[in-house]
């Protein structure tokens, strides 16, 4: 009993030590983050919360996993409930709400990276599984444009990308859908964070009239 209830401190503490830190992260960005203020916040000293995190890059580590989780979680989620056909559009419209929603977290994981810090090898096996799902998207999607062809440099990019291994847990797609896949991911984050970001402000367009646009590209195939 008394292990159980350490436990569930434990995990409270850390809990609301990580919504600290993400109010922290939305106030001043990746450097406001400070494992003492987020002590001071809680009522505890920089030492006694030491000991439910390492230092920053554990807790920073926490907010990257969990960010990247969600989002992919919310993706597969998306292309589920997607009548075939359409899974690819929900795909897409699935990323761009969740980092609407919660541009500070989108940046963390998809913005500059964080000076100082490298992340461990789990963040980009849950990464993967958000990739997993872009490239079963990708693979339902028909080939080039009608009466287009590849060109060498998509061709030499697929042949390359055949070569590098599985990139997720699951079965390993031709070159050709890799590379989709990855113009995708380019593609799709490069309207997305710079729209995260307010860099469309002023030029007199509607970014989701550009996203529309990219979706439609991507899914012809150019």
């Amino acid at each position: 009993m008394a292990t159980a209830r350490r436990e569930r401190y434990r995990k409270q503490t850390r809990e609301e030590a990580k919504a600290v830190a993400l109010t922290q992260l939305a106030e001043a960005g990746t450097a406001g983050i400070s494992v003492n203020a987020i002590a001071k916040a809680m009522g505890m000293t920089g030492p006694a919360l030491y000991r439910y995190f390492a230092g920053r890059d554990e807790l920073l580590t926490e907010l990257i996993t969990d960010a990247y989780r969600d989002l992919a979680e919310a993706a597969a989620a998306a292309v589920a409930e997607a009548a075939p056909g359409d899974r690819f559009r929900a795909l897409a419209h699935a990323i761009r709400a969740w980092a609407a929603a919660q541009p500070d977290r989108y940046l963390l994981i998809y913005g500059t990276p964080v000076p100082g810090y490298q992340a461990p090898p789990e963040t980009t096996e849950i990464a993967g599984k958000l990739m997993r799902t872009i490239l079963d998207a990708c693979a339902e999607l028909d080939g080039p444009a009608a009466g287009g062809s590849v060109s060498p440099l998509e061709a030499e990019l697929a042949r390359e990308l055949e070569a590098v291994g599985p990139w997720a847990d699951g079965t390993d797609p031709a070159g050709e859908v890799k590379g989709r896949a990855l113009r995708t991911w380019t593609r799709l984050h490069g309207v997305i964070s710079l729209d995260v970001q307010g860099q469309f402000s002023g030029m007199g367009f509607d970014p989701g009239a550009l996203f529309e646009a990219e979706v439609e590209a991507l899914m012809r195939g150019v």
